[in-house]
């Protein structure tokens, strides 16, 4: 059983994993939630130190995610190279949610 926990909770890890590929600025952003994933003090209020926080790390992860889509690493990305970062998103998905049912499966046999 503890190991079916560990496997399960690995599963969980690598579906967020795939997920932080579109984000990182926590689970409130994720949820659509922006102010309040700005909002790192949690004081209902959002400073200019804290947006400008929120937009720096937006762009961290825009640049890497430009990096990662441009396969040539010419400076640009070309409509190829966008359709194939989709398809790699789409494959690791499939792969984690494979693993996820079938993990599942075993758990309720």
């Amino acid at each position: 059983m503890n190991n079916a926990i560990v496997l399960i909770l690995t599963l969980l890890l690598s579906v967020m994993a795939v997920a932080d590929h579109h984000k990182d600025v926590g689970r409130d952003r994720l949820r659509g939630d922006l102010f309040a994933a700005a909002d790192a003090d949690k004081d209902g209020k959002v400073s200019f130190d804290e947006h400008e926080a929120m937009i720096a790390e937006m762009a961290v992860k825009g640049r890497e995610r430009f990096n990662e889509m441009d396969a040539d690493s010419d400076g640009y990305v070309t409509k190829e190279e966008a359709k194939a970062m989709r398809k790699t998103i789409r494959e690791r998905m499939k792969k984690v949610g494979k693993a996820f049912r079938k993990t599942m499966k075993e758990l309720k046999d």
